[in-house]
């Protein structure tokens, strides 16, 4: 057994006690290839939502500040994130969440136009998901996997940031 595959049981078993789950649309994601999961991200506890609950194993673009100290590094590395520097292009991930930070109910940022490169170059559909949740004791947890969105009319084009904003955009609706 892998540690994630460790870590993620305690997830299930931590949430079952403190929360009320409803989940809709698990269907949706793949259960074999390439995938980007491209969810909303308002809360610290959403990647541990988005990895208790989906059924494959799911690696994350996590800010490089957060691999600074040696004793996260190695943790977030055991779970299957992997460093990104927000400021440059960093090609290499699958799991990430749109707005590249996390944002507040109400609040409204630009989504990055990173989901779209990765779907684009990785050749892979694109899962929006939706968590929502105030994480409080015994409150809901609702999340909702959308139908994924397939590039196929992208495809063999040179990629543009009209393009990639398009394709953005079209997550972000979903």
């Amino acid at each position: 057994m892998s540690f994630y595959t460790f870590a993620r049981g305690l997830v299930k078993i931590y949430y079952k006690f403190a929360f009320r789950m409803d989940i809709q649309g698990e269907e949706n994601i793949p259960a074999e290839g390439g995938v980007v999961l491209c969810c909303n991200h308002m809360s610290n506890l959403d990647p541990t939502t988005m990895a208790g609950f989906v059924r494959r194993p799911v690696r994350y673009i996590a800010k490089k500040e957060l691999f600074e100290k040696r004793w996260s590094a190695k943790l977030l590395s055991a779970l299957g994130a992997f460093p990104v520097d927000r400021q440059t292009t960093d090609m290499k991930a699958l799991g990430i969440f749109a707005e590249g930070t996390r944002v507040k109910e109400g609040e409204a940022k630009a989504a990055k136009a990173g989901v779209a490169l990765f779907a684009l170059k990785g050749e892979a559909p694109i899962v929006p998901i939706c968590i929502s949740s105030k994480y409080k004791f015994r409150s809901v947890v609702h999340i909702r996997y959308g139908k994924p969105i397939y590039l196929d009319e992208f495809k063999g084009q040179k990629v543009t940031t009209e393009m990639m904003e398009e394709i953005t955009e079209k997550v972000m609706e979903k």
